[in-house]
């Protein structure tokens, strides 16, 4: 029990990340809901990852938002059912679906990524680039090391 009534939350890293994390994912929720688009920050990341990898199985959607399979089915059900996604059978393998970006989903990202857009631009104004650089690379790093202990 050393060093324990010395220790400070506002000292580690991950106190911060998780903060600026969930106030990131408050804030852009806010606006989406000001402007009327009834999505939230998960379901957001997982329309983008569609449009940048095309149609994808459900497997690879989980390994590209790092979440459990149940998240994301149910975050993919409810995006099935606003429209914005569609499940397709596997031409490869009947007992797999994939999953692919509806005209309504394209419709949706074209109405909330320059909202994304502008949040993140509007985050970072006062933050110089060489520090944003130095940021995303521990941020990697980090990353990494965490992904080696899995």
């Amino acid at each position: 029990m050393d060093g324990l009534k010395d220790f400070k939350l506002e000292q580690v890293l991950g106190f911060y990340i998780n903060r600026v994390s969930y106030l990131m994912t408050e804030e852009i929720e806010k606006r989406f809901a000001k402007a009327g688009l009834n999505i939230a920050a998960q379901d957001f990341a997982i329309l983008v990852r569609l449009m940048n990898e095309g149609m994808v199985t459900q497997a690879r959607i989980i390994e590209l938002m790092m979440r459990d399979k149940t998240t994301i089915t149910r975050r993919i059900d409810g995006l099935v059912k606003k429209g914005l996604v569609a499940r397709v059978v596997n031409p490869d393998d009947r007992r797999c679906m994939n999953i692919k970006l509806t005209d309504e989903g394209y419709a949706m990202l074209e109405t909330a990524f320059p909202m994304a857009s502008g949040f993140q631009n509007e985050l970072v104004q006062g933050v110089s680039d060489d520090d944003k650089a130095v940021t995303i690379q521990v941020l990697k790093k980090l990353a990494a090391t965490l992904m080696d202990l899995r």
